[in-house]
């Protein structure tokens, strides 16, 4: 699994400015991206997938810069569940899973354990009983579960995730969170549940007005911290955080 480094880089869009001096995500680290609406959690993940072109500074893998590796490259390194999921066109759940699977592809045709691997993935999400009808069917929770099926699907050494648990319920959030902190491959996600993510993860990067103001692993994370980050009244309890204004 290749190293992910970033180096001075400024990414600026309107009123809007990202900078991030330094960042070394290692091998298989479990890290989530915390802040409030805006500071920059989803715009990150932008530039290290490569949606986003920053206007200086690098970002490298396994000390390849982004820059120069081909799409080809990139969808067997990385994938990545943005914010938004739709489809135009009528696909059916199984065939939106299975796209995980084209970087993959051998001979141009999907094999039996390509297949296979497609409806362990959907089972495990909770779709497999709706495979055969149209992803646009779906409710907003059951099409981004399909979504998360196609992006573990592609079987790459590093996940990217924008907010994985929007529209999801409580027992399947659960679920996939459980998931995610057991895979091999780095998982870097945003997150606003601040619980879930102290259960699950082990490294937090705390974002504030386009700067990362915060790097820690989870021993670190404490109610003076949040309160810097949040600007509200933070406290802990047994085993979780409580806030108020």
């Amino acid at each position: 699994m290749a190293e992910i480094r970033v180096d001075l880089l400024v990414y600026r869009r309107d009123q809007f400015s990202l900078e991030v001096d330094e960042l070394v995500i290692r091998p298989g680290e479990k890290v989530a991206l915390m802040g409030e609406n805006g500071c920059g959690k989803s715009t990150l993940l932008g530039l290290l997938s490569g949606l986003l072109t920053p206007q200086s500074g690098t970002i490298e893998y396994g000390g390849r810069p982004l820059a120069q590796l081909g799409f080809p490259q990139r969808s067997t390194l990385f994938s990545l569940l943005s914010q938004s999921s739709d489809i135009a066109f009528p696909f059916t759940v199984a065939e939106v899973a299975l796209m995980g699977r084209f970087a993959h592809l051998k001979g141009g045709q999907y094999s039996d354990e390509d297949r296979r691997q497609t409806r362990e993935l959907l089972a495990l999400l909770d779709v497999l009983r709706y495979q055969d009808r149209g992803y646009g069917e779906l409710s907003g929770g059951e099409q981004r579960r399909v979504m998360m099926a196609r992006v573990l699907n592609q079987a790459t050494p590093i996940v990217y995730l924008d907010e994985p648990n929007s529209s999801l319920d409580v027992r399947h959030t659960l679920q996939i969170f459980s998931h995610l902190a057991q895979l091999e491959a780095t998982v870097v996600t945003s997150v606003h549940d601040i619980n879930l993510a102290h259960r699950h993860f082990d490294r937090f990067l705390f974002f504030k007005a386009g700067r990362l103001l915060h790097d820690v692993p989870r021993r670190d994370v404490t109610p003076q911290l949040l309160s810097e980050v949040y600007d509200v009244s933070v406290s802990l309890g047994t085993d979780s955080f409580s806030f108020r204004c």
